[in-house]
């Protein structure tokens, strides 16, 4: 009897074992090739003015966090303000980046890197330069850039009143490290 529950015992040990192993593993990557994406978001009657440092900074920062990587992406903003005392509150916003984008089939044979999902959180803070008074401007971004991406947004909170929590958090492809 007490051999019994010992094996009994190790089976379970093993394949509880073997279940905490497959949860802790990295996902599988996807093979995908690089897309590029050039786009021109156009702002409209935002709250307040941004300078043109600003906008780079919160742009810049929120494609970092969908994984862009950093050689790829250039942003510029214009018609935009070069001091916060400016009155232009409908920017454009200029950018160029290189996305992963998963391939199936027989497009596999071009695949150059593996990607994975991830999920990210936009929010003030995440990124640095993203205010806690930046929820039209991100309702804005959500509308154009992510809404051309191929990004699946999960959550969406942009009730934009004064002093209200906003964030958008989004699925999209990453390169998978190493």
């Amino acid at each position: 009897m007490k051999r019994l529950r010992g094996i009994a015992l190790g089976c379970l040990l093993a394949v509880s074992s073997a279940a905490a192993a497959a949860h802790t593993s990295p996902p599988a990557g996807q093979p995908a090739i690089w897309r590029t994406y050039d786009m021109d978001v156009d702002l409209q009657n935002l709250p307040r003015t941004y300078t043109c440092d600003q906008l780079w900074y919160v742009f810049h920062g929120i494609l970092l966090r969908l994984g862009v990587p950093i050689a790829s992406l250039n942003v510029l903003p214009y018609r935009c303000s070069t001091s916060p005392t400016g009155d232009l509150r409908s920017p454009h916003v200029q950018v160029s980046f290189r996305m992963p984008a998963v391939v199936t089939g027989a497009a596999v044979k071009w695949s150059e890197l593996s990607a994975v999902r991830r999920l990210v959180l936009i929010r003030p803070g995440e990124p640095k330069r993203l205010e806690a008074g930046d929820c039209r401007l991100l309702r804005q971004i959500r509308e154009t850039l992510l809404a051309s991406l191929p990004v699946q947004v999960v959550h969406s909170s942009l009730r934009c009143g004064a002093g209200a929590p906003f964030s958008v958090t989004v699925r999209t492809w990453v390169a998978a490290a190493g």
